[in-house]
């Protein structure tokens, strides 16, 4: 779980009023969010804090409708005791993942369960059309979610391509060709809630460490569809590079003297080790028609021995690129998220044992991960960040 934004260097010490109640909350909420539910005294010994502190802290929290009593627990002397969690439908995180031919749209409550999940088609990808469509997918969705305290508390949106460390423009989306697009702005214009635009291979990583990884302190997501880009947690925290600009690993060069990629580079791993060139050489392979997603995975699940070039030298290009990631990196864990991958055990096998060959003394004790979110993954990792800010708030009110 991501810390509620406190610096560590206020950890135990006190200062103003104002201050040592941000601290005393967030150490709270934090531990509320944890333990999933939990006593009043459970919290007081888990916290430190004294159990006048507790009780006046969850008296507001509950007042704030962020916290609820949900009936005694167990108790084997005196009084049953009372026990709190988090009031999950007290609010709802909208995360919505551009992709060129759909919008992923996930929707969450304050305890990160899903409850909402739709596909959008996409028809034109420029930025006015994407900025409208996301306009009414927040409308509908607002339309469309139960009565709470909060309501909407937030949307994240996940791009592919550098998005600024303020989240105001995208910087630049070689697949989309946006140059300096002002998103956030001009969503800004008609919602005016919590807004989070980020790289959807970073929101991805998110989720990924969020849902299933949280002990791993240095991770690597690599997110392989259209295109490929690659979140990481460095030392238990997310990874942005300067300005955001990490993860852009889609363009690095593995193949010198390929071919031109729209960032202006030549051989990028897009161009050769992304699903988008997979579909391009089997429509080469087989009839000349580029297969839809679903008929790619058919393909993938089958492997008719037509397709089996192409998928090849797919398992090698992302065998390839990842081996450099781990190499430069040397991560604890490496988290795969690819629909292909996924479709056939043995493609998976062949790409495990080519990194395995490959990697630097074999790095043994990376683990390589095949993820269970697929496409989602973005989306979640937007609901997820967009809900870290909501209890950023809280934790300063």
């Amino acid at each position: 779980m991501i810390d509620m934004g406190l610096p560590s260097y206020i950890e135990g010490m006190t200062g103003d009023k104002s201050l040592s109640k941000a601290v005393n909350r967030g150490r709270l909420l934090n531990i509320l969010r944890e333990e999933g539910s939990v006593s009043r005294a459970s919290l007081a010994k888990k916290s430190g804090l004294n159990k006048a502190t507790v009780s006046s802290q969850i008296s507001e929290l509950i007042e704030m409708g962020i916290v609820k009593e949900t009936g005694t627990g167990k108790s084997d002397l005196g009084r049953k005791p009372v026990m709190l969690e988090i009031a999950g439908d007290a609010g709802y995180a909208l995360g919505i993942s551009i992709i060129s031919e759909f919008l992923y749209v996930t929707v969450m409550d304050l305890t990160q369960h899903i409850i909402l999940e739709n596909i959008v088609p996409v028809h034109d990808v420029s930025s006015e059309k994407i900025i409208k469509l996301i306009l009414q997918i927040i409308a509908n969705t607002t339309k469309k979610l139960p009565p709470s305290f909060y309501g909407l508390t937030g949307v994240g949106i996940a791009i592919p391509g550098i998005v600024d460390r303020e989240g105001d423009k995208i910087v630049l989306s070689a697949r989309f060709n946006w140059v300096n697009v002002l998103l956030r702005s001009r969503i800004e214009k008609k919602y005016k809630g919590i807004l989070h635009i980020g790289n959807d291979a970073t929101l991805a990583a998110i989720a990924e460490r969020e849902c299933f990884n949280r002990e791993s302190q240095d991770l690597v997501c690599v997110l392989i569809d259209e295109g490929i880009g690659s979140g990481a947690y460095i030392n238990g925290s997310a990874y942005y590079g300067y300005n955001g600009k990490f993860g852009e690993v889609g363009h690095m060069t593995i193949l010198h003297e390929g071919p031109r990629c729209p960032c202006g580079n030549y051989g990028c791993w897009d161009l050769l080790g992304s699903e988008a060139a997979l579909r391009r050489n089997l429509a080469d392979a087989g009839n000349g028609k580029i297969p839809s997603q679903e008929e790619m995975l058919l393909l993938a699940s089958e492997r008719p021995l037509w397709s089996r070039p192409a998928f090849d030298q797919f398992v090698t290009y992302s065998a390839v690129g990842v081996v450099s990631l781990i190499n430069a990196f040397g991560p604890s864990s490496v988290i795969i998220n690819s629909d292909v991958l996924r479709a056939s055990d043995e493609m998976y096998s062949n790409f495990k044992q080519a990194v395995e060959e490959r990697t630097i003394n074999r790095f043994p004790e990376c683990k390589i991960k095949l993820s269970t979110l697929g496409k989602t993954a973005p989306s979640i990792g937007a609901c997820i960040a967009v809900t870290e800010k909501f209890y950023h708030t809280l934790v300063i009110q």
